[in-house]
């Protein structure tokens, strides 16, 4: 396993995001990966989930300026959710798609937004817009699905994307890693096993 990830690393210094990517599909069921019909389904409805962009990027903003994070109380937030959103729907049939989700992952990290903030973000997005599709009834269910297989997909990327940052930020070798946080987890479920439910 050390070995995939330097792998993975070298190949995303050189330019080969792809193994990375791959390396995050293989850990998804083809079920809740995009397919074709689903990509079709973001063409076909683009317009419409384009023009909720604003209304999502307000609410979203909105309700996250409840929280600590400063980067959520200012413009910075609704100019980086409006592209957010028109990217993530946009450009999915693109090459080079994950390269630019993977950006607004780093630019969200380098804002301190918080590691639960960044991998909830595109899960909160479809949650707001799914709310707006049911309440237009202008979309057929499928949408709302293939967008909760992007949000997923998304959220997923993410958090492997942060654990990459964090191995290769310490020099830890993904198995040591795997293993030091299989020993903390086996801890933890020692400790709470045996707490009230």
């Amino acid at each position: 396993m050390a070995y995939e990830q330097v792998l993975y690393m070298d190949e995303v210094r050189r330019g080969n995001y792809m193994v990375f990517v791959e390396h995050v599909l293989t850990q998804i069921p083809s079920a809740f990966r995009l397919g074709l019909l689903d990509v079709k389904l973001l063409s076909d409805y683009r317009d419409y989930l384009l023009s909720i962009g604003d209304e999502l990027t307000e609410t979203y903003c909105t309700i996250m300026s409840t929280t600590n994070i400063d980067f959520f109380k200012g413009g910075e937030c609704m100019e980086l959710i409006r592209g957010y959103w028109r990217d993530l729907i946009t450009y999915i049939d693109k090459d080079g798609y994950w390269i630019k989700m993977g950006i607004y992952a780093l630019k969200l990290f380098n804002a301190n937004v918080g590691v639960a903030a960044l991998i909830a973000l595109p899960i909160q997005l479809v949650s707001l817009a799914t709310s707006r599709i049911e309440r237009d009834k202008r979309l057929e269910d499928q949408v709302i699905i293939t967008l909760g297989k992007l949000s997923t997909l998304t959220a997923v990327f993410y958090a492997e994307v942060l654990i990459h940052l964090l191995i290769e930020g310490v020099g830890t070798p993904l198995n040591a890693f795997m293993v030091l946080a299989g020993n903390f987890v086996d801890e933890l479920i020692k400790a709470y096993s045996s707490a009230p439910q």
